[in-house]
């Protein structure tokens, strides 16, 4: 049996190989767009296909972990990688792309939650650190996967990046199934449905912080690129940006996690959120591209303290035989939420101010950070530290 540490860099090497592989896409989107002709609605139909699969998944799926099945969903969430970067590869119409986004979608839908929840059982201690760890990893890939499809579609054309990252692909679906990897705690709990969790206040608590934390995400999905472009950045200065974002977090978000972990989870997480929500808020007052990306930068470090004390919190507080499930629940929530804001941010950037936007964007983490807060009042110990 590989020692916890192997076991450790086997879930962060796949993870980081099937975020890549599903991200490619968003820097070839254009090129597909421009190549095939399909118009603006189509980029929407794509985004909502990986959405939906994805949700479906993590609520419908992911819960079999718990039954004993986590390493047979690792490998099957990474061999549909493999399996949507083909189509995407083979493809030359609008429809043939949504199905292959749907099955991207399915492929974090599967691997992502049974991944953290294996993550999260290799030790009583530690276990915010481990989930930092992991979401730092899994940004990673996700900025990485665009930045050498960015590269590569000059010299290799539209279709070969996406066979090199089924190729990819291939490597991790190689890694999780040759090595051994450990069984999740089955209870007779496992086979009920994800959503009955919410009723747990040590699941309801950490899910409603990592919404908050998911809310402005929908915005700078959907805006980011917009209003920067609106206030003047180039295409180049829009990519430094999100490169500049993900920095802090990936190297910080280790550390976040053991600060999580040696002090008070929800505290940190809470402490951060008073941060995050005023940053939110204030990105639309600004028309000179370089101060935003610069709140940017610090909103992603208080983001890499915020995320691992959430996610530390749920994987303590799910009940045994339920840690898939409980992070499925939590990924498909933030998957809504962050949709949800993304449609209400796009039709109401067409009605309103970016400051009204941004504005109300940092009230409404605000506003579901304190409810969390109120409902952690009575939270068991273990869930906390």
């Amino acid at each position: 049996m590989p020692s916890t540490r192997t076991t450790e860099r086997i879930l962060l090497g796949a993870a980081f190989i099937l975020s890549a592989s599903n991200s490619l896409v968003f820097a070839l989107m254009g090129n597909l767009q421009d190549e095939y002709g399909f118009t603006d609605a189509g980029l929407g139909f794509i985004a909502a296909a990986a959405f939906l699969s994805s949700f479906l998944m993590m609520v419908l799926v992911a819960p079999l972990a718990d039954r004993g099945h986590a390493k047979l969903l690792l490998i099957v969430g990474t061999l549909l990688a493999i399996v949507a970067n083909l189509v995407f590869a083979s493809g030359s119409s609008l429809w043939v792309f949504v199905l292959a986004r749907a099955i991207g979608g399915m492929s974090t839908g599967c691997f992502m939650p049974p991944a953290y929840a294996l993550m999260a059982s290799l030790s009583t201690s530690g276990t915010s650190e481990r989930m930092g760890a992991m979401r730092g990893i899994e940004l990673a890939g996700f900025v990485t996967g665009p930045v050498i499809g960015g590269f590569l579609v000059g010299p290799l054309g539209l279709r070969w990046p996406f066979v090199l990252f089924a190729s990819t692909a291939a490597i991790a679906t190689l890694i999780v199934s040759t090595q051994h990897l450990p069984t999740l705690v089955r209870t007779t709990e496992s086979s009920r449905l994800a959503f009955g969790l919410l009723r747990n206040r040590s699941v309801l608590v950490p899910i409603l912080f990592l919404v908050a934390i998911a809310l402005p995400v929908g915005i700078y999905d959907s805006l980011w690129d917009r209003f920067l472009t609106d206030i003047g950045a180039s295409d180049m200065v829009v990519g430094l940006s999100l490169a500049a974002y993900a920095a802090p977090f990936v190297l910080l978000s280790r550390f976040g996690g053991r600060l999580a972990d040696r002090t008070n989870r929800v505290r940190v997480a809470f402490v951060s959120l008073l941060f995050i929500a005023p940053l939110t808020a204030t990105y639309g007052l600004f028309t000179v591209p370089l101060i935003p990306i610069m709140f940017g930068v610090v909103e992603a470090s208080f983001q890499a303290a915020a995320q691992p004390a959430a996610s530390g919190m749920l994987a303590a507080g799910a009940p045994p035989g339920r840690a898939s499930a409980a992070q499925g629940l939590a990924g498909a929530c933030n998957q809504l939420i962050a949709a949800a804001v993304a449609m209400l941010a796009t039709w109401g950037y067409g009605h309103f101010s970016a400051r009204t936007i941004f504005g109300a964007a940092g009230l409404g983490l605000l506003m579901i950070g304190l409810f969390a807060r109120f409902l952690a009042r009575k939270l068991p110990e273990p869930v906390l530290s």
